[in-house]
């Protein structure tokens, strides 16, 4: 993904509340100036950010959330067993906050409440 894809996706979700791209760029630049942060990063962030700002659902993958925390592919999944487990003891649905998905070769996460 490239500087003016990223900008043009959050637009195409985000631009109805007035979001606009001399808003985004300064944020990307400074992502990656001052944070060392790739694209993928600053979007999934921006993407999680916006959602919550302007009460949106989005989706985000086991690879989304890896590029916003760092955290390897094992470390999350231990993670979100350790929640699925914290939900169920709090008579909630984990389902509700992470849905597997089973593509042919691995399981996808995705997390519609974002991170709490």
């Amino acid at each position: 993904m490239d500087k003016d894809t990223l900008i043009n996706n959050l637009l195409a979700n985000y631009g109805k509340y007035g979001v606009t791209r001399a808003e985004l760029e300064p944020i990307i630049d400074d992502g990656i100036q001052n944070y060392d942060l790739s694209l993928e990063a600053i979007y999934s962030g921006l993407r999680m950010s916006l959602a919550s700002a302007f009460n949106e659902h989005e989706y985000f993958s086991l690879d989304d959330v890896m590029a916003i925390t760092g955290e390897s592919r094992e470390e999350l999944l231990q993670r979100i067993e350790q929640c699925r487990k914290e939900l169920i003891e709090a008579g909630e649905n984990p389902d509700e906050y992470f849905k597997p998905v089973e593509p042919q070769r691995a399981a996808v996460y995705y997390f519609p409440n974002g991170l709490h």
